[in-house]
């Protein structure tokens, strides 16, 4: 019996490039699916919806057993600090959220079927390959750079328009999110910004550290005096070129098209 090819979708531009030109391809897809830290900007579970509807298949959303709440209180179970609050992943380090919210959950998903896992990895990327068994690289495979896969999702006015302000996606609170990207943050979603400064207050009382580089407060006080971090070079967007500050303004169909081919 063959196979059952899993495509493991982000919501990222080499993800979605690879999953479209699969299926243009008429390449053999069983399942879609999303590992959901939980921790996304909203645009992305929007962006989703847009994806979904554009290829006319579910996208499976997987959720880990546990939650963030879960992890962030829980004690740690062995080392120096055994028995202390688990706390916020560091800065420098693997990042166990990560691999309970996606590597696990994929693995868990794939328990008990004979599977190959396609990842969205470019080939200006291989350095992010992993050589555990019945994984597929197919960007690698067609000589795809990141580069080519904006190109090709902007033809398809399909590009995700967070892309207009972020070089990388993903939890809108990671330690190693760089502060210009913090700064869209507390700009732009004052609710999430809330819930990061949330967490800073219970990781500083039960762990004595900050979240990021610096105090959120110090953060504020700055960006409350004018002080804007330096933007990182980001990506073209197709129907919004030159539009690299203000998105949210926008309804996300204005950017995506309707584009259903």
């Amino acid at each position: 019996m063959d196979k059952e090819i899993v495509v493991c979708f982000s919501g990222g531009k080499d993800s979605t490039a690879m999953l479209l030109r699969m299926m243009e391809l008429e390449e053999r897809i069983d399942y879609i699916i999303f590992a959901d830290t939980g921790f996304e900007y909203p645009e992305l579970y929007d962006y989703i919806k847009r994806i979904e509807k554009v290829i006319g298949r579910e996208i499976i959303i997987l959720k880990p057993k546990k939650s963030f709440d879960e992890w962030f209180f829980g004690k740690l179970v062995s080392g120096k600090n055994e028995g202390k609050m688990r706390g916020f992943p560091f800065y420098l380090g693997a990042c166990y959220w990560m691999r309970e919210s996606k590597y696990n959950t994929v693995r868990d998903f794939c328990k008990g079927k004979d599977v190959i896992k396609c990842y969205g990895i470019a080939s200006d990327e291989e350095n992010r390959v992993q050589k555990e068994k019945n994984l597929r690289y197919p960007l690698i495979e067609w000589g795809w750079t990141e580069q080519d896969c904006v190109n090709y999702l902007n033809k398809k006015k399909l590009l995700n328009p967070l892309y207009i302000n972020f070089k990388r996606l993903g939890c809108y609170f990671c330690p190693k999110q760089k502060d210009y990207f913090l700064w869209l943050t507390w700009k732009n979603y004052p609710e999430l910004w809330k819930k990061i400064k949330y967490y800073e207050e219970e990781n500083i009382k039960g762990c004595q550290r900050n979240i990021f580089k610096k105090p959120v407060k110090r953060y504020e006080l700055e960006w409350e005096n004018g002080l804007v971090p330096k933007q990182p070079e980001t990506y073209e967007c197709f129907d919004c070129k030159g539009m690299k500050k203000e998105i949210f303004d926008c309804e996300l169909d204005k950017w995506l098209g309707d584009n259903t081919h």
